[in-house]
This record gives structure tokens, sequence and C-alpha cells, in this order.
């Protein structure tokens, strides 16, 4: 294991269910994500990944082992630290959107700065807004966005507390193929300026990145 890694999960385990009737949704993974690095964890649905990338940000408790990120224990914190820790360090993007339905484009993208008290916000959260071709629907909802546009601001939403690590589950999977594209790129681009990202995905093409975890029934495969 590298010591400079942003997160690292040490024999991470999770289970379902009541006993006789256990599911095991993962089972002793171990996987670790470096600055400007750009990695991936491929599996079909049911594998284990979306259980990956909770437990990994701190929203899902595993049953056994650790998770790390910037060497800090995140399930060593209670509860109110970790949600501190969590907006300070790290940013999610998750297939379903998850945006306030009656915020506009940009009160979207500075949402998550607010309880930080970030000092720029409003430069970052508007810098974010042209960097991801939204400039145009700033003042829109959500309602009135494309897919493709309502990623895009999950995106920019992520990455305005200027998180370390961002983990994305399925980001591209209901997108066409230009939007796929644009997410790729920005978060390619969020690696290569120092940033780290874990991405789950089934379907998307894997090459090109800098190393792609293959999970099944809960276990890394060779």
């Amino acid at each position: 294991m590298t010591e400079n890694a942003v997160l690292r999960t040490e024999d991470l385990s999770k289970f379902y269910g009541r006993t006789g009737k256990q599911v095991t949704a993962l089972e002793n993974v171990s996987i670790q994500v470096e600055p400007t690095t750009f990695k991936v964890i491929r599996g079909p649905s049911g594998s284990g990944k979306s259980t990956l990338l909770l437990a990994a940000g701190g929203l899902l408790h595993p049953d056994a082992g650790r998770v790390l990120v910037r060497e800090e224990d995140l399930y060593a914190f209670s509860p109110g630290q970790r949600t501190v820790f969590r907006g300070q360090n790290i940013g999610f993007v998750f297939q379903q959107f998850y945006l306030v339905p009656y915020l506009s484009v940009l009160e979207n993208v500075k949402m998550p700065g607010v309880a930080l008290d970030i000092p720029d916000l409003d430069e970052r959260a508007a810098g974010l807004v042209e960097r991801f071709r939204l400039g145009h629907r700033v003042d829109h909802f959500p309602s009135e966005l494309s897919t493709g546009e309502r990623q895009r601001v999950a995106l920019a939403r992520a990455l305005v507390a200027e998180p370390g690590i961002l983990l994305a589950d399925e980001p591209t999977g209901n997108l066409d193929m230009e939007n796929e594209q644009i997410i790729v790129d920005c978060l390619r681009e969020y690696a290569r300026n120092g940033g780290a990202v874990l991405m789950a995905t089934h379907g998307l093409r894997t090459d090109g990145f800098d190393q792609v975890y293959q999970l099944k029934d809960g276990k890394l495969q060779e």
C-alpha cells in the first residue's frame, strides 16, 4: 500500500440480512487511490460497486475493515465529526443527480460550500458553471435541464469544495455519448490537477484509466 494514498480501504466487508439469510455485499476488499489518479471499479449490477463507494465515502458503516481518507480512519469519528470531515475531503457524484428541485443551477452548485463557509464560494461556483458549459442555464431549475445538464450540475456541485477525492457511482449510466465524454473528460482534468477519482461503472470502456478494479459478488478479481 502506498503511504500517500488519498483513500485506502483495508479488508473491507459488508453483509446484509439476518443470520441464515446473510448476503455478502463486500468481502475483504482492499483498494487505494493516490493523488492525480483516475481509477475505476468495474462489475455487473449487484457486484458491490455502490456498497464499496458508500462505505469508502463514509455513508455506510462497514461490518469489518477500515476506510482511511488522508490517513484518517473515517469510522473512528463520531457521526457529526464524520459529516464535517466528509464535506471537507470527499465529493460524490451519483447516477440519480439528487439536485434540489427548487434551487437554480448556481444555487445547487454552491450548496455544499455554504456549510463549509468557503470565502470565495461565489467565484468558485460561477467558474464551475462556466467550465461545465452551463452559463446559459445558470438561473434555470433542474426540471428545466436535460439529463446531461443535470449530471454536469451534479459534478460541478461535487467539486465546489475542492475535495481531495471524488467518488462517482455510474455517473454516465443515463447519458448519451457526447455527455458521457464531457463527464469523463472533466473527471480526468480534475485528476490531472491533483485530485483523485474513483468511479464505478458496468458498461463504460475502461481503457485509458490508471487502474481498473474488477468486482464480482463482493470480491476483487485478479
